[in-house]
């Protein structure tokens, strides 16, 4: 993913899309591994997460979609945005409010095949990672076989939060790789322009942001390889993956911005990659968590003190 985010951001975050089978591997029954795993695994379908809605974004207990138990389906109705590979998924996994006889049970994610059920979806613009779809999903009266139920009504919450860790080291160690190509530009540039009669990488400034970045990448990167570590351990690393994530994509922000500064007015031209380095880079601050909301959970494990309250 480090490789893939610094050739190319938009294809990073597509494949990164696909992360969402381990929930299946982990948490699905046989048939549903068969059914929504293999197609996955062999490329035959894209999948999507649907998990922020309009209302509902940092505090993802107060999301509105709802699925409705009727007869041998669940009917879903409500508004995802943001949704990387909206528009172009066969399968998304819905996060829902779920209600069974009348009475609320809590949240659950619901697996929806979008040629059995579908759903509509209107592209987003946005600042960067702009070749990977994110999207508005709509789903009215989508019915969906009541077997497609991945996760027990009242658990999905739990679930969801857990399911975060892996997407925000994720996206660590993909900022990492963007500030490393714009590292590895900015080296590039300073030793093939010449101002003054010599190299701009001999001027001190100069070598002073260089050094920055160079430091900064590798914080960065060895912040993702522990919580990476701590994943394959399978113990909880809530605080490590969201200071992994909050100072990593920060990290990318201040790096791509000292390489535009370093390219001069080049670094607003499109003919270079820095100036697309820096809007991939401030995109990534916001998806699975934004950096403040990291940043309160690192505290709240730190100080025993849940500033969400």
């Amino acid at each position: 993913m480090e490789e893939l985010f610094g050739a190319y951001a938009s294809l990073a975050m597509l494949v990164g899309t696909e992360i969402i089978a381990c929930i299946v591997y982990e948490m699905g029954t046989p048939e549903q591994k068969k059914k929504f795993l293999r197609p996955v695994m062999t490329g035959e379908k894209i999948w999507c997460t649907a998990v922020t809605e309009p209302n509902a974004g940092s505090s993802t207990a107060d999301i509105e979609t709802t699925a409705v138990l009727d007869g041998d389906d669940y009917v879903i109705n409500g508004t995802k945005v943001w949704i990387s590979a909206g528009s172009i998924s066969d399968v998304a996994l819905v996060l829902a409010k779920i209600e069974q006889d009348s009475e609320k049970a809590g949240l659950c994610h619901i697996l929806v095949d979008r040629e059995v059920s579908p759903y509509e979806a209107t592209e987003l613009p946005k600042l960067g990672v702009r070749s990977c779809p994110t999207s508005e999903l709509i789903f009215r009266d989508c019915r969906v076989p009541k077997e497609n139920l991945l996760v027990a009504p009242g658990a999905g919450l739990k679930q969801i939060l857990h399911i975060f860790e892996l997407p925000r080291c994720q996206l660590c160690i993909g900022a990492t790789g963007i500030a490393q190509a714009a590292l590895d530009a900015s080296i590039e540039y300073a030793t093939q322009r010449y101002q003054f009669g010599k190299p701009i990488g001999s001027f001190q400034l100069i070598q002073q942001m260089i050094a920055d970045m160079y430091a900064d990448i590798e914080a960065a990167r060895y912040l993702a390889y522990k919580g990476f570590y701590m994943l394959d351990k399978r113990v909880r690393c809530d605080k490590e993956t969201s200071a992994a994530k909050s100072f990593g994509t920060e990290m990318a922000v201040r790096v791509t911005s000292l390489a535009l500064r370093i390219h001069g007015a080049n670094g607003l031209s499109e003919e270079y990659p820095v100036e697309r380095y820096a809007r991939d880079a401030r995109s990534l601050t916001i998806p699975d968590g934004t950096t403040q909301i990291q940043k309160l959970i690192v505290a709240r494990s730190l100080l025993g003190i849940d500033g969400f309250r």
